[in-house]
């Protein structure tokens, strides 16, 4: 009997530790990517599109972004304040590596989807891509998008972030929609100098944004403005300030 109570704890604490361990890497499992990458010349990309910035350095609050009017929010302890969501205009959120947005698991409500469309050229998509969007769900613990959740490799030579630069399809809050894709991930650091140096974690988790968005029952997106911007010069950029 008492070998036997003996199993039943063993198995119980391991079973225990199992879930732990899970749950764990389920919360910290965005921040890698365990898959090398090789250094390779960087392409340097010039676009007309509109560009922000999204400060997503804090590692306990998230970046809420309403892509419409460009107003953020930041939400402490997001988990335990799910409630609050409900009162606040956004599309996306952005917490280091990490993208949620306003819609199932985290906000039921919300109606964001978003649809990868892969590493594309970003002015050839003219017209709203029909579905299927992709909301938000939870796994291992953790809130995630898996249609956006992907957009980085992990540098395993320098530890560094470089975007994978897919355009995602998003259909907003209110109904518009928005082409959109990640060019950089560090503050005042060019991916390129990325490649080959270590960029360092205080550099890190300033997003550079490049997107077009239409308003609700728009189906055409606008074709770029004469004015360019040079996409792989972070410091250009304009940093979405925190309301």
């Amino acid at each position: 009997m008492n070998s036997n109570m003996t199993v039943i704890a063993i198995l119980m604490g391991a079973s225990l530790f199992f879930n732990v361990a899970m749950n764990y890497m389920g919360d910290n499992i965005e921040e890698f990517e365990n898959r090398p990458l090789p250094p390779k010349k960087l392409k340097k990309i010039s676009t007309h599109n509109p560009l922000i910035k999204v400060d997503a350095t804090s590692r306990d609050a998230w970046t809420l972004v309403d892509f419409s009017s460009k107003k953020t929010h930041q939400v402490e302890d997001l988990e335990n304040n799910l409630n609050k969501l409900v009162h606040m205009d956004w599309d996306i959120g952005f917490q280091r590596t990490k993208v949620i947005t306003n819609s199932g698991a985290t906000h039921g409500g919300g109606g964001v989807g978003v649809m990868d469309l892969g590493p594309v050229k970003i002015n050839g998509i003219q017209k709203v891509t029909p579905g299927p969007f992709i909301e938000d769900t939870r796994k291992w613990g953790s809130l995630r998008n898996d249609a956006i959740s992907g957009w980085y490799n992990y540098r395993t030579r320098t530890h560094n972030i470089e975007s994978k630069k897919s355009v995602y399809m998003v259909r907003t809050a209110e109904q518009g929609h928005m082409k959109m894709r990640i060019l950089n991930y560090y503050c005042h650091q060019k991916e390129s100098d990325c490649l080959t140096g270590m960029c360092t974690r205080d550099e890190a988790a300033c997003l550079t944004l490049e997107y077009v968005y239409i308003p609700p029952g728009e189906t055409d997106f606008p074709p770029p403005k004469k004015k360019s911007a040079e996409t792989d010069t972070a410091d250009k950029m304009t940093t979405v300030a925190v309301n």
